[in-house]
């Protein structure tokens, strides 16, 4: 019986024991690995808590997420794109999306797909205002006299003119499923599930750190972008809400950036 309570006990304070393991994993790398201890502690930390109070599920979508860009971005650099690498990406992709659903049925954080998620009005409404923060940030490059660009698109723009249009065109689009799967679904329903705060704050400032900001207008950029898909995920949440919003501006951006070339 004492050995149970003495778990127990124990178990209110496995963060100190995660980030206690982590430093000294992370001393151990540096010395060994030559890694830079303060990134490395900082990741270690976080895997080892999402594992100590059973958030896993968010690290397999998070992973499962990446897989798509990953593969593409091994094929381009590697050697020329190929109709294998097309049809094996598109394999990794089929697989991605399908697995990363039913591990989010599976676990409850989503419903079965039907057409009373998919309120055209709100749509509308998201939409409308992904384009008017758009705006928004395009005045302020104006202000700044600042090309109305950022690192992460250039690297997208590049992306481009070396992968087939087919695969650039699926990654886009996907990343309306994906990345509201994990950094708003994710975020509110599996990390913070009981502090909504928490939640909104983390989803919001981790959806554009991921996008890769350099200065004050990609920050801005992708800042309000987030602002507005996590407060719709916030208020309704809905995941098909958002993620028709989220699929419906890529797809905007992607015919805009098809008409220009």
């Amino acid at each position: 019986m004492f050995n149970i309570e003495k778990l127990q006990s124990l178990a209110k304070y496995r963060w100190v024991i995660v980030i206690i393991l982590a430093l000294l994993f992370s001393a151990l790398s540096v010395s060994i690995f030559h890694l830079p201890f303060l990134m490395t502690a900082l990741v270690l930390s976080i895997v080892g808590l999402i594992f100590a109070y059973h958030k896993s599920v968010w690290l397999v979508l998070f992973i499962l997420s990446n897989l798509p860009m990953l593969a593409t971005t091994i094929f381009a650099y590697q050697h020329h794109f190929t109709t294998l690498d097309t049809v094996i990406f598109f394999i990794i992709f089929l697989l991605t999306i399908i697995s990363s659903y039913l591990i989010a049925r599976k676990a409850d954080l989503i419903p079965k797909i039907s057409w009373k998620y998919f309120p055209p009005l709100k749509i509308i409404i998201g939409f409308a205002l992904l384009f008017l923060v758009s705006i928004l940030t395009g005045i302020f490059a104006q202000i700044i006299n600042q090309s109305p660009t950022t690192s992460n698109q250039d690297s997208l723009n590049e992306l481009q003119k070396v992968i087939p249009i087919a695969v650039f065109a699926t990654q886009t689009l996907a990343a309306g499923f994906l990345e509201e799967l994990v950094y708003r679904v994710g975020i509110f329903e599996v990390i913070f599930k009981n502090q909504k705060y928490f939640a909104f704050l983390t989803a919001l400032l981790l959806f554009a750190y991921m996008h890769g900001p350099t200065d004050l207008y990609s920050w801005l950029t992708y800042g309000l972008m987030s602002l507005v898909l996590t407060s719709l995920y916030a208020k309704y949440r809905n995941f098909y809400l958002n993620m028709s919003v989220h699929l419906l501006w890529n797809l905007f951006g992607l015919v805009i950036a098809l008409m220009i070339k």
